[in-house]
């Protein structure tokens, strides 16, 4: 298995910037997620580790041997995209032992030795029984799967898997999830792995980095890009709900530093809160604009008031869910969600009903103020 390192890699389509001066590591033995909307630069990434794509500027190592100049067939990598790529006029049996078939990685099995390493992937990934099956015989998720097989086969250096798994639906997502972190976790692999799902990243990485216009936002563990992202974009792309984002001003009453929303929302904002406020915090007409973030089980609703900065706002929709609930208020510039619990008092809410709100202080973070969000 290698590292694979990139630094200060650029490169353009033409005159299209795709990946903007990237600099990142991922570890030997690594299960790392890139995480990102589409057009971010994620299969790009990808195809630059594999030999497919050039690139513009910088430098790529596998550990520490160059290999900008390495064609695919000498770094030694294997690659699933999200198109299947299946050979029609093979079986599922040779789709998936094709690459141990390859001259270049000189592998001479026997074969009873290749017969058992592809029985060992397909009945990992629950396919054994279409082995003798053609692609035109299976179904989407069957064939995603197969191509996933095929990617798994061998042993290379480093294993890229580009959306492996969209196509599945929802409980053979979840099983093949599982199997892939198993998978990681058995053969001590270096895995990169490309997803727009943050729910995948966040199940499946070691560590994650979330992309977007080819620069990174943040690299972190799970719990680090979800509890503490560092900008605004992390905090709206990972969530369900996404993190409320409420724009306003720091004022001061009484001595006291204030988050001021609009007429009716204001609350009072720690000192240590409020150092990191003004940080971030743009002066425009003689105003200290700033956003403020939070998760949604982050703010404690209540019936009664809950403390000395609670405060009140009237329900606009709840979302009743299988085990949890999310109400929604709104403020002046955006919605406001909050996820609560199974709880009888909150499933009796209704529409324009008062609840009382209370922000946890320790769960806040303060953005610079410098695009405008919608109702969402």
């Amino acid at each position: 298995m290698a590292e694979v390192r990139f630094e200060n890699v650029t490169k353009y389509y033409g005159r299209n910037l795709a990946i903007d001066d990237l600099s990142f590591t991922g570890k030997e033995g690594e299960f790392f997620s890139i995480l990102g909307p589409t057009g971010a630069g994620k299969s790009t990434i990808l195809k630059m580790i594999a030999g497919i794509e050039p690139v513009t500027s910088g430098k790529i190592f596998f550990n520490d041997i160059l290999v900008n100049n390495l064609p695919p067939h000498e770094r030694n990598v294997s690659m699933a995209f999200e198109t299947y790529n299946l050979y029609s006029h093979f079986s599922v049996y040779e789709n998936i032992a094709f690459p141990l078939r390859a001259p270049k990685w000189k592998l001479n099995l026997s074969r009873e030795e290749e017969r058992k390493r592809v029985v060992e992937v397909a009945s990992f990934l629950g396919i054994e029984e279409l082995l003798d099956r053609r692609p035109q015989a299976l179904s989407g998720g069957q064939k995603q799967r197969v191509s996933l097989a095929r990617a798994l086969i061998r042993k290379p250096q480093v294993y890229l898997l580009d959306e492996p798994i969209a196509h599945l639906d929802a409980k053979l997502k979840f099983l093949t999830q599982t199997l892939l972190k198993e998978f990681a976790v058995k053969y001590g692999i270096t895995m990169i792995y490309v997803t727009h799902n943050f729910r995948e990243a966040l199940a499946l990485s070691d560590r994650m980095m979330v992309l977007r216009k080819g620069k990174f936002d943040q690299i972190g563990t799970p719990e680090e890009i979800y509890y503490t992202p560092k900008v605004d974009f992390v905090g709206r792309l990972v969530g369900e709900p996404p993190m409320n984002m409420i724009d306003g001003e720091l004022i001061k009453e009484d001595g006291k530093i204030l988050f001021k929303a609009g007429e009716y929302f204001k609350i009072t904002i720690k000192n240590e809160l409020a150092k990191s406020a003004e940080k971030v915090a743009r002066l425009e007409d003689n105003k200290l604009n700033v956003r403020l973030g939070i998760r949604c089980e982050d703010i404690k609703p209540g019936m009664q008031k809950l403390s000395e900065n609670s405060f009140q706002l009237p329900v606009y929709a709840v979302v009743h869910e299988a085990e949890s609930s999310v109400i929604s208020f709104e403020l002046e510039n955006t919605f406001l969600h909050v996820r609560v619990g199974e709880d009888a008092d909150f499933r009796r809410l209704k529409i324009s009903d008062l609840l009382w709100l209370n922000f946890k202080q320790d769960r806040i973070f303060f953005y610079e103020n410098t695009m405008k969000i919608s109702k969402s």
